[in-house]
């Protein structure tokens, strides 16, 4: 399963695929249910083109047995509410679909062919007493996954992730001299480079670039914790841009304030590529904690001069 995916609530992977349909469908070919007045009818989308689909996210910390049988409760289940619903889903489809010729269940991952004939069996049971708005004639009941409409998968993935923003944590001067005495090289290369390009604000800077370096490093264990995909793009693009400025670092007689501006602005571009799944807030977060990161681990020396 897309880890991404597997990340996902049951109701996040409602939104989700509500956004993956919309894109795949356009909007104005494509119908949202809301099941907050009178209950849910069966059905939490519908399509010009016939498609009924429902949503479920299957317990995944169950054996395959327990597994199946909760995917095929669910398909029974709401395949009988197209007929105890009947009225009320020919209402909506009026004036939008001459006929249903699919009823599709929307799952994170198929991990059975048996539901494929599952599948088969129930339709053969819907149509020996069913709804009017069916097409009897090309009706199928079948199973999906994202992997179905790429496209819109990955649109609704973006669109989702978007939302990523973790806070930073905050640091207190306990923690800041904690960090000092367990990491006393890259301390000493802080002190050193501050002392030498920031003159007598380098006191200042010093204790901010430390406090930066605890929160980056708490920001992307959050992040390979709870976005494990995202947070391989962004080391990355870290990786990158570190063989940059290593290999611009060889043109340059000393490393200057001006350096270090470049560096910033450097991850700045580094890291837009990946402005659409994450907040403006977390953008800068990673734009200046991997500045911070730079001078405590590399030792490339500033000019004094």
């Amino acid at each position: 399963m897309d880890i991404f995916i597997e990340q996902l609530t049951p109701k996040e992977w409602e939104g989700y695929c509500a956004r993956m349909l919309r894109f795949h469908y356009v909007s104005n070919n494509f119908w949202d249910v809301p099941d907050t007045d009178r209950g849910d009818l069966g059905l939490e989308f519908f399509t010009i083109d016939g498609t009924l689909f429902q949503c479920y996210y299957p317990d995944k910390n169950v054996d395959m047995a327990a597994y199946k049988k909760k995917v095929q409760n669910k398909i029974r289940g709401d395949l009988k509410k197209l007929k105890t619903n009947e009225g009320e889903i020919a209402k909506l489809l009026d004036g939008v679909v001459v006929k249903v010729k699919r009823w599709v269940l929307l799952i994170p991952e198929m991990k059975s062919k048996d539901l494929i004939k599952y599948c088969n069996t129930k339709k053969k049971a819907l149509l020996k007493d069913p709804p009017a708005f069916i097409d009897t004639d090309d009706f199928q009941v079948k199973i999906d996954t994202a992997d179905s409409y790429p496209d819109g998968a990955l649109f609704a993935k973006q669109i989702h992730a978007k939302t990523v923003d973790i806070p930073l944590a905050e640091v207190t001067d306990t923690e800041k001299a904690i960090w000092k005495e367990g990491h006393t090289e890259f301390s000493a290369n802080i002190e050193r480079k501050s002392d030498t390009f920031m003159g007598e604000k380098a006191t200042r800077f010093k204790d901010n670039v430390v406090k930066k370096y605890i929160q980056i490093e708490k920001f992307l264990d959050n992040l390979r914790e709870n976005y494990p995909d995202l947070h391989e793009l962004v080391e990355d693009s870290a990786r990158a841009q570190l063989e940059k400025i290593r290999n611009e670092s060889l043109f340059e007689d000393a490393l200057d304030k001006q350096f270090v501006s470049n560096v910033v602005k450097g991850n700045e571009q580094a890291f837009s590529k990946h402005a659409k799944f994450m907040s403006d807030s977390n953008m800068q977060s990673l734009s200046f904690g991997y500045l911070s990161k730079w001078l405590a681990e590399c030792y490339m020396d500033f000019s004094d001069e």
